[in-house]
Order: C-alpha cells, then structure tokens, then sequence
C-alpha cells in the first residue's frame, strides 16, 4: 500500500509541477527557467505571506491546485506540442528519477552528517505557524537564526501534499536536485547542437567526480583479499575521496605514485589542513537537504539565465517588404538573474558573495561589450527579491553571528600539488579558452569569475568557530564546491562550441576523466546495503522496532506540546529523534549546534545538565521543572532504562501526580514508554 501511496502522490507532484510550468512559459519561452522560476516564486510569495499570517495546514489546496494544473496542460496542448514541452519535461522527470532512485535505496535519517539537523530545520515550518516558527530545538526561541528558505519551501510542499516529515525531505531533496540538472541541460541546449555533448556536460554536473578524480584512481588501491566489508568500506573512500581529497585521503594514499606525487605534510608541530570541496553531484551521496543544494540551484538559474540572455534573438530589419521583428526581450531573464542574488541571503549565505559576483561579472562584461543591461530588469527583480524577503531578513540580519573574514596564513594555504590535482581542470579550461575567437568574450566571462573566486579562496577565508586544521575547511567546502560546479558547466559548454576541433576533444578527454567517478557511484551502489530499501518515511532505522513504531505513531497523534529526550551527546546523537519525526519541539536539541548557531548558550548548557540529572532519578523538584518548561511528553526508551538502574520508580514517584505512564510493552522489568502531561 506504502508504494501505491507514494506512485500517486508523486504523481500529484509532477502534475502541480508540469502546470506550474505551463502557466510561467507564458512569460518564459525557456521550459527549464519557467519552471525553476515558478517555483521559487511561489514560495516565495508563501514565505513573505506567512511573516504575517500563518497559514496551516494546506491538504485542503492539492486538489484546486492540481485540477487548475490539468486545466492549464489540456487547454494549452497545442502551444505544449509545439515548442517541445513534452521533451523539457522528460528531461526534468529522468532527473527528478535519478534523486528518487537514490532516496528509494538510501532512504534513512540518521544522526550522521545534517540529516536530523535538516529534518528539524523543516518540522520547524511543518505546523504552519507564523514565521517565524517557534525552534523546535530550543523552545520557546524562534527559528530566526540560519538561512533556512529552501526547509521552508521543503515544508510548503510537505503541507500541501499532507506528506510525514521523513517522505517531504526525500521528496523535497530529489526535486531540488533535479532543477539545477534541467537548467544546465537548458544552458548546454542553447550552445551545442550534438545531443551527446549536453548530456556529457549534464552528467559531469550529475556524477560528481572532481579533478582529484583519476588521481584518487592513481594514487589509492583496495587492499588486497579483500573482504566484503573491506570492500563496502573501500567503496565508501571512494564516493568521497574526490571531494576530501586534501588533508584527508592524500594522508591515507598507498601507491608508489600517490605517496611520490603528493608526499604527507605532517609534521610533530603541526597537521595538513583538512580543505574538502563538496560539489552538486557528490550531493546525491551525502543525502542531505542542506542549504549547498539550494545555493547550487541558485548558481545554475543565474547560468541558465545569462544564457537565455547572451542567445536572445537580435532585432530583424524588413527586407523586401516584409516586416520587421523586433529583440527578444530579456526583461524577465535579466529580473531573475538579480533575483538569485538575495534568495541567496535567505538560501546559503555562504555563497551569497560568490553568486554577487557572478551577477556583478556579467553586468561588467556587458559593459565591457557595449550592450548595457536593462537596469530596470535587475532593479526590478534584485529590488523586489530584497523586498520579499524584508521580513525574513529583519529578524535574521539581528540575530546572526559575527563572522570576520581572514586572510589565509602562510601555514593553511593549499599544497601546490594538491591544489593542482583538485581544480586543474578550471585551470585548463580558462587557458584554452583564450584560443577561440567566437567564444572568446563568453568564455572570458565565466573563465575570470570562477578562476577569480578560486584565486580569492586562496587569499581570504570565513573564520567560523572551526580551527586548527579545520580552520579553512568550511569556506572551501561551500566555496570551492559552488565554483566547481558552476565552472564545470559553463566552462566546458563554451569550449565544446568551438569551432576548433582540438579545443572540444581536449574538453571532451577532460570531462571523462572526471566521469570516472561513475564507476564510483556504481560501484558504492553495488556493495552499500539497501536494508529499508523504499521506506521513504525515513525512519525504518529506529521502527523496526514494534515498540518504538508505536511510540513514534502516538507522538505523531499527540496533540502539538514539548517532547522531553534523554541527552546523549552534544552533538550527532539519537536525542531528540522522537520529537524530530513527530513534528512537534524538543526541550532541547543539540547543545553543540545550538552554541554555533547562537553563540554562548548558557541555558542550553544548563538544561543539558537539568536533562541528564532527571532521566538520573536525581533532579530536585522535578515536576515543577517539567511544569516551568512547559514539557508535555517524556521519552523513556529501552537505552534510558537501561542507563541508571532504579531510575525510572524515581522518576515516576516524582513526577507521577502531573504525568501519567503510558507503557508501550508488557515487560515490566523493563519500562517502555511515555509520560504524558494529566489535563
């Protein structure tokens, strides 16, 4: 039933979408930009409406908006046939496939990298309330504190479909993943007539492989005989040794020429630093709706957008007789091109000076060209973007920390070799495209932007809370993971439309080198286990269990309240997994993030100590604590009983006047169960 469930509510999806897209071509000939812009704006509109009043829960809206969809796709059959609609479309249903496919296999949610912290950035939108939300992971503070713009859009989808928390994330990352395909499909589109090339492009920016690519291939072999996990663990390294490799796999090489070509740098005094570059594709691998993904979609929109600008039709003169045609109007390209540059504030403020760039690059190149943009397109879609987002950013702006930007010290600048090793092929694609006339000004455009961050990643980092050898490693992992990315798309889209021949084969030979980490993917999907195969709802990992099942369905009945966890940990820990899939707060969530995100936390410190003094049996008045922080349920799982024996008859014999026991399991020297609040 779960499979019929899900067939026909992504169903649903792609029909809202398809007519989402059909009512913006309208004012955007481009299928791949109609829809990417649609979307965005219509959660935008959404995001500046709920800043005033929040709006629930939206099942009620799926079925208006779906006929209003089919409406709109039968009453404009003809104009969708005749401009290759049905194409687009498939282009957009095999990418949003491919993140589908990925999520069907590797469905779980987990406390490993920001899988948790991501579902809870999103539950935190779920309910609806006015934005902004109340923090699921410190109540009674509001969610006013990160970029989290692509969680609510994630949660506005959610809503709408009445979809669990664990099924939006995974639907919501697959179509995220997918736009930025489609729009690089669409830039590749616009420049190169052979098929095959496109796809070559789109499936560089799909796999993931890096530069370090074929020298991982090189310079790291498995071990030999060996074993099956020997060999899941080996194809692991593999899916991230591309993107990790400096400080991190160039210290583990074990070939003669991988330990002669880049020789450790460790020393007694000192550690390689550790300087990941983490791009669109290696996304799929990570598995986590993180603001990278919606800083990238911004990316290849802008990209998309400057090449439906730069291949605008020019004006026609009349010639014997006929009538003359005016320029295509950019107006809505060069609006949305603005438009991506604050959406990035809200999206990845990482990357928000970077994509600024991108946007302040081809403004000069224009002039530098003597063709002007159309200020009013950008006044217009920059302005009305900031506009949108006034609400957002006035609580945000107040509420973010300080962080100073630093130069690079000698000591944590980039190893020679492995700097070349990770991003020579941006080196080699602005080299070569000096030598061709007619995509010379274009290729000029992207080769400074891209090659000119790269540089600056070089001479200034974010210094972040991170230090010793992690003291760069967050500026290159949002930095040089958005440059690769851009630069790999629209570099080598302006060197396969060459008119020389020994320009698109160097191109083509250097794109295949970074393909090779196809063989990488493959091969990490045949030796990785599949266990909750297709449980989209993301928590087979802790419901297998019939007991936890049941205790995970109560909460997601319970009416709206504070759940209490255990702590565990500060940080990457099963606390706060009830609450997370049942939509509803946490007392508290990791202590460690929260310290991060707001800086010094001394309450939260002091809660995590009053939380592991209670599930001890040992906290004093216990119950007018729980009453002050308004706690409505109380998680007493199998590793809580199991801690601190005798604890829970404390717990119980303290709290049992304003909480009633409810077990879940018939063992009764092994509690299992919930305390909920007595009316």
């Amino acid at each position: 039933m779960n499979l019929i469930y899900y067939l026909f509510t992504l169903l649903l999806l792609l029909v809202n979408v398809a007519g989402l897209t059909t009512l913006m071509s309208r004012w955007i000939p481009s299928f791949a930009l109609a829809r990417s812009a649609g979307i965005l704006l219509f959660c935008l509109l959404f995001f500046f409406i709920e800043h005033f009043v929040g709006l629930g829960k939206l099942a009620w809206a799926w079925p208006l908006t779906t006929a209003a969809a089919v409406f709109l796709l039968y009453a404009e059959r003809k104009r969708l046939g005749e401009l290759a609609f049905w194409r687009a479309e498939l282009v957009f249903v095999l990418a949003f496939a491919y993140g589908m496919a990925w999520k069907w296999a590797f469905p779980v949610i987990y406390p490993t990298s920001e899988r948790v912290t991501d579902l809870f950035f999103i539950g935190n939108y779920l309910p609806g309330a006015q934005l902004p939300p109340l923090d699921h992971w410190f109540p009674p503070n509001k969610f006013d504190f990160y970029y989290a713009f692509q969680h609510y859009g994630a949660a506005l989808m959610g809503r709408i479909f009445g979809m669990g928390p664990g099924l939006t994330y995974n639907v919501a990352f697959a179509l995220l993943m997918a736009l930025p395909i489609t729009l690089a499909w669409d830039f590749a589109a616009r420049f190169l007539k052979q098929a095959w090339l496109r796809w070559l492009v789109v499936l560089t920016l799909t796999f993931g492989g890096t530069g370090a690519t074929p020298f991982v291939h090189l310079s790291y072999k498995a071990p030999a005989n060996a074993s099956e996990q020997d060999m899941v663990n080996h194809a692991n390294d593999g899916m991230w040794a591309s993107q990790r490799f400096i400080g991190l796999l160039d210290q583990r090489l074990n070939t003669e020429f991988g330990q002669r070509v880049f020789p450790k740098q460790a020393s007694p005094s000192w550690e390689p630093r550790e300087l990941p570059g983490e791009d669109f594709g290696y996304q799929f691998y990570v598995g986590d709706y993180h603001p990278p993904l919606g800083g990238f979609f911004l990316l290849l929109l802008a990209i998309a957008a400057i090449g439906a600008i730069e291949t605008a039709r020019p004006a026609r003169r009349a010639e014997d007789g006929g009538v003359a045609e005016p320029a295509e109007s950019t107006f809505v390209y060069e609006a949305l091109l603005a438009l991506t540059v604050p959406v990035m504030i809200a999206t990845n403020t990482w990357t928000f000076p970077l994509q600024g760039a991108l946007v302040l690059g081809w403004i000069a190149w224009r002039y530098m060209n003597r063709q002007p943009p159309n200020w009013a397109a950008l006044l217009a879609g920059g302005i009305g973007g900031f506009l949108l987002l006034y609400p957002f950013l006035a609580g945000f702006t107040a509420k973010s920390l300080a962080t100073p930007i630093k130069l690079v010290e000698s000591y944590n600048h980039t190893p020679l070799m492995q700097f070349i090793a990770v991003h020579w092929p941006i080196l080699l694609f602005a080299a070569l495209g000096v030598w061709q006339k007619e995509t010379r000004r274009i290729a000029l455009l992207f080769s400074v932007v891209f090659l000119g961050l790269l540089a600056i990643s070089e001479i200034i980092y974010v210094d972040d809370p991170t230090g010793g050898r992690y003291d760069r490693t967050n500026t290159t992992m949002k930095w040089w993971g958005w440059i690769w990315t851009g630069a790999s798309v629209a570099m080598s889209v302006t060197l396969l439309m060459s008119a020389k021949k020994w320009v698109r084969w160097v191109t083509v030979g250097s794109l295949l080198l970074i393909n090779i980490y196809a063989y990488d993917v493959a091969r990490y999907w045949i030796y990785t286990g599949k266990g909750d195969l297709g449980k989209l709802h993301a928590h087979g990992l802790y419901t297998r269990d019939a007991t936890v099942r049941d205790m995970f369905r109560y909460l997601e009945k319970a009416p709206y309240g504070i759940v209490l966890e255990n702590w565990y940990g500060d940080a990457y820990t099963d606390s706060g997994i009830y609450a997370v899939f049942a939509v509803k707060p946490n007392l508290l969530g990791w202590p460690s993030h929260l310290m991060t995100w707001h800086g010094s936390v001394g309450q939260a410190w002091a809660l995590k100590e009053q939380i592991r003094q209670f599930y001890a049996g040992t906290l004093p008045n216990a119950s007018d604590w729980l009453l002050a922080n308004k706690v409505e349920y109380i998680v007493w799982n199998y590793r809580d009983h199991n801690a601190v024996p005798g604890a829970w008859a404390l717990v119980n014999q303290a709290i049992g006047g304003q909480y009633a026991w409810i077990e879940f399991q018939g063992n009764p020297d092994q509690r299992v169960g919930l305390w909920v609040r007595r009316p």
